[in-house]
């Protein structure tokens, strides 16, 4: 079922469908906001607005300006900024160096050295993805923990695709000139 059925379902009074709504995008809205660097818990209560707001303005989406998943991110997008902008509580977020996928598990043995190695590595590219300006940060967070298109991010952050390539190419070298200078100092 596509995304369309299911908005013409809710709209027409079934709400069991706006449950199948959450339940396709609930793992990578979840993923795209812990991107912000904001805590699970307030990543879990604005996934939790971001659906309520849906469900409360559904019948005002226009599906012939963005497709479902844009307009569903893009209110996401507006509540983590305002989180965001007032201080919400920062913890590690997924590593956007790892194209946003959990990073693969431990050696089956590994000694304390390696693990506290990778701690490390991981704790500073979060630090440095949290210094990242803004709109490069959010370009990045949409395109590898969001997994979103092209279209879908230059849609979300009201732009061409072009910008949103050149703000991904950016972010990336901004954020392994900060890495670099980073590991010197270190």
């Amino acid at each position: 079922m596509d995304d369309g059925f299911l908005i013409r379902q809710v709209l027409g009074g079934n709400r069991d469908a706006f449950r199948l709504l959450v339940v396709r995008y609930q793992r990578p809205l979840f993923r795209f906001l812990g991107g912000f660097g904001l805590g699970q818990a307030v990543a879990e209560e604005l996934a939790q607005e971001t659906f309520l707001r849906a469900y409360g303005n559904l019948a005002r989406y226009d599906a012939d300006k963005a497709k479902f998943s844009s307009w569903l991110f893009t209110i996401a997008k507006h509540l983590a900024l305002n989180e965001s902008a007032r201080g919400g509580q920062r913890t590690p977020c997924a590593d956007v160096a790892a194209g946003g996928k959990e990073p693969p598990g431990p050696d089956p043995a590994p000694g304390a050295h390696e693990i506290l190695e990778s701690e490390e590595r991981r704790s500073r590219v979060q630090e440095a993805l949290q210094r990242l300006p803004e709109i490069l940060r959010c370009a990045l967070v949409l395109a590898y923990v969001g997994d979103l298109s092209l279209g879908d991010i230059a849609t979300i952050e009201n732009c061409s695709v072009g910008a949103v390539k050149s703000r991904i190419f950016r972010g990336k070298q901004w954020l392994r000139a900060e890495l670099s200078q980073t590991e010197s100092r270190g």
